[in-house]
């Protein structure tokens, strides 16, 4: 079975979402925002389901690291990530 193999969804977001320079600074903002991290869920969910950041609609590289991104959820809903353990990866850095 599928579901087994491969990283988790909160694995995926957690390798990918605090490294990534051109979407990290927001995604803080909204981790800083919210604890619970609907915001942050929100934000990575348009990022990578909607193809815009915060209204802005991605360039072509930024739309096959979405591409890469849903591949790697192998197509589990980011629903299941454990948003707050993301959280805590990102504003583990802000001082």
């Amino acid at each position: 079975m599928h579901d087994s193999a491969g990283p988790s969804p909160t694995e995926v977001v957690i390798s990918w979402i605090p490294h990534d320079a051109r979407f990290r600074d927001r995604a803080v903002r909204h981790a800083l925002g919210d604890t619970g991290g609907r915001l942050l869920f929100a934000y990575v969910d348009n990022l990578v389901n909607q193809d815009n950041d915060d209204g802005r609609p991605l360039d072509d590289y930024d739309l096959r690291t979405m591409a890469a991104v849903r591949e790697d959820l192998n197509r589990r809903s980011l629903a299941a990530v454990d948003w707050r353990r993301v959280r805590d990866k990102l504003v583990s850095g802000v001082h």
